[in-house]
């Protein structure tokens, strides 16, 4: 059995893999590991070590300079990881029977790079932008290019009772259009792992199982539960639409709709807290227009941005900035200020990853 995937991820996260977190000592803090951070020699082995408990890992070139980094947040009752590696190859622990496998299932998604896995008769060519669910106690083996991925890590115990269903999706891709908000919401995680605080985490879980089994078995009850999620989700995606198209002029209902998939009612119900999906476009443009006229840097004139931003002249833009702000175009361009460079505030920390993967297993 063969399947392939073309879909393409919707939008690239901004941050970098290894961000810094928030200096709040009640935010939670991640596992970081670099290879850089040792020997040129060393470095496969010991970027093999570090995820040991999981798979089996195998270089797929000689690479003296091999170059790979994880930031991995503990979730409580799952873990979050986000990988950046050159190509390598990868075994399951039940495929190379070294040693019992843990008890956990994996979600992967690719964010550049892409991945073929191969188990018993089934063979996943998987590229960014599609999650793929995989039990780690199922015998496989497979590579990965160069690139980046986000990796869910979830054991037994927190989805026992629906383990048969999880069991039963293993080594397939999740394509349909669960599949896809499922996807969303993996890539939103990133960005938002820094600002949680461990009372967050109990509802995280939650919401992500829920999530997750409504993409893979699919009822309604199942898409009830996950509701606010899904809604969330398809949110996300329509901020992202309007923020990738603030500079095109075909950028209305009808174009967010296509790209989404949805109804229009249920669009407008999506953004009737922003006061209507018009008024939210038309806030995020002139936010964005806002940015650039107070830019020191930016020669553009009050008009030229207008026409960058959809404005039909000058005149409809400066009304609409006013009403917005309270305050003119020509207001922020007097008033712009050389940009000051802030600190970066480094909180290094570090955790065994094999300790908090076998921890999550009873």
């Amino acid at each position: 059995m063969y399947h392939a995937s073309s879909i393409r991820p919707r939008y690239q996260p901004a941050m970098p893999l290894i961000g810094l977190p928030e200096d709040d000592p009640k935010s939670l803090r991640p596992i970081d590991f670099s290879t850089s951070e040792v020997a040129a020699e060393d470095r496969f082995e010991a970027w093999r070590d570090v995820h040991s408990a999981a798979f089996d890992l195998f270089p797929s070139q000689a690479n003296r300079n091999f170059r790979a980094r994880h930031r991995t947040w503990d979730l409580g009752g799952m873990a979050f990881q986000t990988v950046e590696t050159d190509s390598l190859r990868f075994a399951s622990l039940a495929e190379q029977a070294k040693r019992d496998p843990l008890d956990h299932w994996v979600v992967s998604l690719f964010v550049t790079g892409r991945c073929t896995i191969e188990g018993s008769r089934v063979l996943l060519e998987n590229i960014a932008g599609v999650p793929q669910l995989t039990s780690l106690v199922d015998p496989f083996h497979g590579q990965v290019t160069a690139g980046k991925a986000h990796l869910l890590y979830i054991p037994r115990d927190t989805c026992r009772d629906t383990a048969h269903l999880l069991d039963a999706a293993s080594l397939t891709l999740l394509q349909d259009g669960m599949g896809g908000i499922f996807a969303d919401y993996m890539l939103s995680l990133e960005s938002r792992m820094s600002q949680l605080q461990p009372d967050d985490l109990a509802e995280l879980v939650a919401a992500t199982r829920a999530l997750l089994l409504a993409a893979i078995a699919p009822s309604p009850d199942r898409l009830e539960e996950a509701g606010a999620m899904i809604n969330h989700a398809l949110l996300e995606r329509a901020r992202q639409c309007v923020q990738d198209n603030l500079q095109n002029p075909a950028l209305d209902v009808s174009f967010i709709l296509r790209g989404l998939g949805v109804s229009r009612s249920r669009l407008y119900r999506l953004f009737e807290a922003s006061g209507g999906i018009m008024h939210y476009i038309q806030k995020r443009r002139l936010l964005a227009a806002h940015k650039v006229l107070a830019d020191p840097l930016s020669g553009r004139r009050i008009f030229e941005v207008a026409e960058d931003f959809c404005f039909n002249d000058a005149a409809e833009f400066s009304r609409a900035f006013r009403r917005e702000f309270a305050y003119s175009p020509s207001d922020v361009r007097a008033n712009r200020q050389r940009p000051v460079v802030e600190r970066v505030h480094i909180n290094p920390y570090a955790r065994d990853l094999t300790d908090l993967l076998k921890g999550m297993q009873s």
